[in-house]
This record gives C-alpha cells, sequence and structure tokens, in this order.
C-alpha cells in the first residue's frame, strides 16, 4: 500500500482536500467488552488433521482494539492477508479427539458512530487517478457482485446523465432500499445466502449481503468504487446474555473529497429507525468490525485452492475437506457463533464529518 501514497495524496488535493472534522457533539462512542466463542461441528471420527481460520475484530478507522485475550485448540496464531491485510485467528489441530471444537477470543473494542454530511456540490469527479487507486473496488465481474447487463441497465434508469457521484450514490441507494427487503422484515425472503446481487434482484431482497451486494454492483455500474465490509452487532437486548449475534455486513462507496462513505441499507429500510437520511451515510456504534471485501486469500491455505467468498464466521478444512459455512439441505452449517458483551461506557466523542 505505501507505493500509493503519492497518487492517494494527489487525488485528495485533486477534490480540494474538503473533509474537514467540527467541533465534537454528543459523546455516544462505546467501548464494549466482548467474548466470542465460534465452534466447529461434525468433525468425523478418526480426522487426522483440522486447519481453522476465525474471523476477529481488528482497528479500523471507527474501531480500536483495546485488548485481547484467546483460549483456542492446537497451536494458533494471528495471520494477515496479502494485499488488504485482514487479520485472522488460524489454528491447526492434530487428531482431533472430540466431534466439536471451540475457540474463544475475549477482547475490549471502542466503537464510534459516524455520520457523513455529504454535500454533493464539494464531491470531485471520479478521475483516471481514482480509478487506479482503486481498481479493485470497481471490478465488474467480481463474484456475487458482477455488473451484469440487467444491472447495468438498472443503474443507468436509476441515474441517466447525472454525472455527480454523490448524488448517483443516493439514487442507487434509495432504488435499493425501496425496491428490496430484508428477511427480518418478510421471512419470505431467504435467510442463508452466500450474497448476490443478481439472487436479490431476482428475489426483491435477502440477507444484508444480497442487499449490500446489489448496492455495490450498482455503484460500480456507475464507476463508483464500493466495497463490503464485515462484522456483527452488539443489540442493546442483547446485553450480559451469551447469543448467536447473526452477522451484519455493510458497504462502503467512495467520494473524492470525503474518502470512503458507510452505509448500511438494512437500518436505512427499517421503518421504526431513523431512516435514509442518517444511514445512507452514517453506521451506529452497536456493532463489532471484522473484515474488509470478499474472496479470500487465506494465508496457509494449500496452494491452488480457491479464494473463500465471505468470512462471516469463519473458515475450516478437515483433512482437505471444507466444513459448510452454510447449511446444506437438512445438514447444518458446521460453523457456529456465540457472542457475550458488556457495554463499560461512553470513550469519546462521536466522529462527525460535515463538509
Amino acid at each position: 500500500m505505501r507505493s500509493l501514497a503519492p497518487l492517494l495524496a494527489a487525488v485528495t488535493l485533486a477534490a480540494g482536500g474538503l473533509a474537514s472534522e467540527p467541533p465534537p457533539g454528543k459523546p455516544d462512542a462505546t467501548t464494549y467488552r466482548v467474548e466470542q466463542t465460534v465452534t466447529l461441528s461434525g468433525i468425523p471420527e478418526g480426522s487426522r488433521t483440522v486447519r481453522w481460520w476465525i474471523a476477529i475484530p481488528g482497528d479500523e478507522p471507527n474501531q480500536q482494539v483495546l485488548d485481547f485475550a484467546a483460549a483456542v485448540p492446537g497451536n494458533w496464531s494471528i495471520v494477515t492477508e496479502p494485499g488488504r491485510g485482514n487479520r485472522f485467528l488460524f489454528t491447526e489441530v492434530a487428531f482431533p479427539s472430540s466431534p466439536v471444537l471451540s475457540a474463544s477470543v475475549t477482547f475490549s473494542v471502542r466503537r464510534r458512530s459516524v455520520s457523513v454530511a455529504v454535500d454533493p456540490s464539494r464531491v470531485g469527479p471520479i478521475t483516471d487517478s481514482v480509478r487506479r487507486a482503486f481498481a479493485d473496488d470497481l471490478a465488474t465481474e467480481a463474484p456475487h457482485m458482477g455488473v451484469t447487463p440487467a444491472i447495468a441497465a438498472m443503474a443507468e434508469k436509476a441515474c441517466g446523465a447525472e454525472g455527480n457521484p454523490a448524488v448517483e450514490a443516493k439514487l442507487l441507494l434509495g432504488l435499493v432500499a425501496g425496491s428490496t427487503v430484508h428477511y427480518s422484515r418478510d421471512p419470505k425472503k431467504p435467510k442463508f445466502s452466500p450474497g448476490d446481487a443478481e439472487r436479490c434482484l431476482a428475489q426483491g431482497g435477502g440477507t444484508c449481503t444480497d442487499i449490500h451486494s446489489l448496492f455495490i454492483a450498482l455503484a460500480r455500474a456507475r464507476g463508483i468504487p464500493a466495497r463490503l465490509q464485515m462484522g456483527y452487532r452488539l443489540k442493546e437486548a442483547n446485553e450480559g446474555k451469551n447469543v448467536d449475534p447473526g452477522y451484519r455486513c455493510w458497504a462502503e462507496y467512495f467520494l473524492p473529497g470525503y474518502g470512503w462513505v458507510p452505509t448500511d441499507l438494512v437500518e436505512a429500510e427499517d421503518p421504526k429507525g431513523l431512516g435514509p437520511d442518517r444511514w445512507f451515510s452514517g453506521l451506529t456504534a452497536r456493532r463489532v468490525w471484522l473484515n474488509q471485501g470478499r474472496e479470500f486469500d487465506l494465508p496457509g491455505r494449500a496452494s491452488g485452492g480457491h479464494r473463500v467468498n465471505t468470512m462471516v464466521i469463519g473458515y475450516a478444512e478437515i483433512d482437505g475437506v471444507e466444513a459448510r459455512v452454510l447449511p446444506e439441505g437438512d445438514r447444518p452449517a458446521q460453523l457456529s457463533r456465540t457472542v457475550k458483551f458488556t457495554e463499560v461506557g461512553p470513550a469519546a466523542p462521536a466522529l462527525v464529518t460535515a463538509n
């Protein structure tokens, strides 16, 4: 990434260096103490080797990990994905004596809420320099987020001749929010999915990964860099309880002069929530960030192995056979997660970007 620094500096200067932080508002950043346990089940008797990669929290602009401890079977270490820098806990267990293995990590994490007040008149153009700097986030043939003719036509119909990327992004966000439904609001929508833009379009919604994949594909169709972020929520109702938190992903889109702007379309769709004006360009603090992107190149995997679509919970191989990360027919997923957390208290003012 170091070689991109001069280019990224040029991008910022070309956009006028518009991003600024006003005096802090209400202190709503929070520190949480979290116990996360991941379980791998269905290990056949007589298995020789389990290789296991587990999604764990790291630092990003709105999250800082303050401490970390682990209780993990086998000889474990923290490994880093080449290129993007995602970090995972990796362990190898020889001759497992049980059909179930559990790995626990305990950490304190400080999260800030985010609110980006985007003024389209102060957004720079998507230049060739921006396209070069964020080529991976503009890929139109990415698995599950490809720009198909149908998605390209959908983006063209929504945006037409509009050339301001901030206006285009808002139009596309509104289009997705208005035409898709999360399974929590409509039980008829699929609850399990690899997270696919075309599937989301065909079924009118689904999981948060389906919905955000559709937005990412639409944004890329208009030449706006966009990418996926993965984590889980820390719901107030779950504090002090050991529960499966599910997972929550969100998207980010790049606006010159503002940088990466986060959006949570499931929050934006919630009729009981604060709505699109807040969540088209912002996030709650009540979440843990785990990793960025898709198609993971996991360190330590056998050469020639395919990339891993998402790291919602983790990934495992038992004697070289992939563990199920999603249910397959009547066979349940082999990976599961529970989380118990307590809210320690306010930590710092919210990050508010207003230009």
